[in-house]
């Protein structure tokens, strides 16, 4: 009889190694797959965009973390902050 360990461990082999490679061959059989519906071409074609790391945000610009910045970049994300801040407190009442 074999433990759930072993059962658990020889799975997730299989997953990460045959069921990974069965994943993409479907999905790009269905971007190539010119008869397939839009919505499932679509879909497939985020997903392999998004395993390739396309959909990732790029830490650059205001996006970075304030530890990741020059002292340039702090000063200009600090000054765009006060500009917007201005634009929704400057109403017609102040």
């Amino acid at each position: 009889m074999r433990d759930i360990a072993t059962t658990q461990r020889n799975l997730l082999l299989r997953i990460h190694t045959e069921g990974v490679e069965a994943a993409y061959e479907a999905a790009l059989a269905v971007c190539k797959n010119t008869q397939a519906p839009a919505p499932a071409r679509a879909t497939a074609s985020a997903t392999l965009f998004r395993v390739a790391g396309y959909f990732e945000r790029k830490e650059t610009g205001p996006n970075k973390q304030p530890h990741e910045m020059t002292a340039d970049e702090i000063s200009e994300e600090i000054a765009g902050l006060r500009s917007r801040f201005d634009e929704r407190n400057g109403g017609i009442f102040d």
